[in-house]
């Protein structure tokens, strides 16, 4: 990319050592949550704070900063020129007030974290991890000190995540949405509604190596290219983005209950095509990937719930699922869907359906917002998940893991980032709102196998634009719409 102003090409071309390192950055995440031997910890843990660190000393240099300083005095700016300046003066405000010092602490208690929360939530032992945890709150505590915030701590957090998003905006968005959605889960489980029938295709032991194909037969029928993705194991499903040509995925097998795999594979592939569908002219600027994290996460939620649960989409992959998953063989495609849209207050967020998924994130968001508010201590937070979990969805995890220890975030120091995935499903209803008004016989579409108008709609409405606008514009200027939770 370059520009007709030489002031921003000065900072395009200061830019691209910042680029490189945080794509040397992301391939070590990627790596640590794939490949890495666990004993590798503690380099990983230093090579990446140093260059965590690296990267600050180039964004914080007197010469770069003086080009932003110079930027934002120009006029006739065009939209990405402005898009570029808005997000290096976010990132320079926010880095010159964390110390160095910080910055290191972080990186490194965020590798040793996550190991130990392995290891933890394998025992199912909150307290082999709580040291840990609360390590990272201190750091984040003076983070969020240093960073500063108007009303409440909280907010410095989730500006990070998503732009100008505060405690204000959530505490409206959970009050609209929460006790609706419980009225809605009791309608169901009130009626005997045979969406709240437990399926008997979760319960039998699946062929990993034939779900792994099934996985990929998947993906090919979604039109993704091998050349600039590729789909791996983990732990914990993840997307990470090298660039706009290398984007990876994972995904999980358990052995039983097929659809949580192929569930989590098409929500991290919605991740990467956001990705694989920025211009690409952005590549190797500030510009590159999404606009922030809940619009991410609306592109990953429309295409597991929107599409991967619909009836059309069910009723194109059963072929495919009845050929790998021999004790489906014999299921509708009635019985499929209902499968895929069983609706059960249960433990894990990763697994819950449409209705009762924004409660688990209620839960989070109450926590962390308690937690920044010096309301609760971490020796305090598996008792307050519990009864939380048990006045929201009815159920008391018995055990660690089904609680306060299945989620990776926590140790990688994203406090901030759960109240996203809300936001995203917010948006995501909004997209498959319009897209149905947009594209003729939508569910045809999606039943014919024919992907190409949905995609070429979500990269002319979303993907191209990269982060050249501040997610709340471009809600408005795409669809005049807001983080609407009706």
């Amino acid at each position: 990319m370059r520009c007709e102003n030489p002031v921003m090409n000065q900072i395009l071309d200061a830019y691209k050592p910042m680029w490189s390192l945080n794509h040397a950055i992301s391939l070590m995440g990627w790596d640590f949550e794939t490949y890495m031997p666990r004993k590798g910890t503690e380099e990983r843990g230093v090579a990446d704070s140093q260059l965590h660190m690296l990267y600050k000393d180039l964004l914080l240099s007197k010469d770069f900063v003086g080009l932003v300083e110079s930027a934002k005095k120009l006029g006739n700016l065009g939209d990405l020129e402005k898009g570029i300046i808005r997000i290096l003066d976010r990132e320079i405000t926010t880095q010159i007030k964390i110390p160095k010092e910080l910055t290191e602490a972080e990186s490194l208690e965020r590798i040793r974290g996550n190991m130990v929360w392995r290891g933890a939530r394998e025992k199912s032992d909150y307290m082999i991890y709580s040291p840990h945890l609360k390590k990272m709150i201190e750091i984040k505590k003076q983070i969020v000190e240093k960073i500063g915030y108007e009303k409440h701590p909280y907010d410095a957090l989730l500006d990070k995540f998503e732009e100008e998003l505060t405690v204000d905006d959530l505490d409206k968005t959970f009050g609209a949405l929460t006790s609706r959605i419980q009225k809605i889960l009791k309608k169901l489980e009130d009626s005997g509604s045979q969406f709240c029938k437990e399926s008997k295709l979760g319960k039998s032991k699946y062929d990993i190596q034939k779900v792994e194909v099934l996985n990929h037969e998947i993906l090919t029928l979604l039109q993704y290219e091998k050349e600039r993705f590729r789909m791996d194991v983990s732990t914990h499903p993840f997307t990470e983005a090298l660039g706009l040509n290398d984007v990876r995925i994972t995904t999980r097998y358990e052995g039983t209950d097929f659809k949580k795999s192929i569930s989590s594979t098409i929500h991290e592939a919605g991740h990467a095509l956001y990705n694989l569908q920025c211009d690409q002219s952005l590549s190797g600027t500030p510009l590159e990937g999404g606009s922030s994290l809940a619009l991410h996460e609306s592109q990953s939620r429309f295409w597991e719930n929107n599409m991967g649960r619909s009836l059309p989409f069910v009723q194109l992959v059963a072929p495919l699922i009845k050929k790998q998953v021999n004790f489906a063989n014999q299921a509708t495609d009635d019985e499929l869907y209902l499968y895929f849209n069983n609706v059960k207050a249960d433990y894990v967020r990763v697994d819950a359906d449409e209705v009762t998924y924004n409660l688990h994130i209620a839960i989070r968001y109450e926590i962390e917002k308690k937690i920044f508010g010096d309301e609760l201590s971490v020796s305090e937070i598996p008792e307050f998940w519990n009864d939380k979990m048990e006045q929201l969805l009815g159920v008391r995890p018995t055990k660690d893991s089904q609680g306060v220890l299945q989620d990776t975030h926590w140790s990688s120091g994203l406090f901030g980032y759960f109240p996203t995935y809300t936001l995203g499903n917010l948006v995501s209803a909004i997209i498959a709102s319009k897209m149905r008004k947009d594209l003729e016989e939508y569910d045809e579409v999606i039943k014919s196998g024919n992907f190409k108008p949905i995609r070429e709609w979500l990269r002319l409405k979303i993907h191209r634009y990269g982060s050249v606008y501040a997610p709340k514009m471009l809600l408005k200027n795409t669809f005049n719409e807001n983080y609407n939770p009706d």
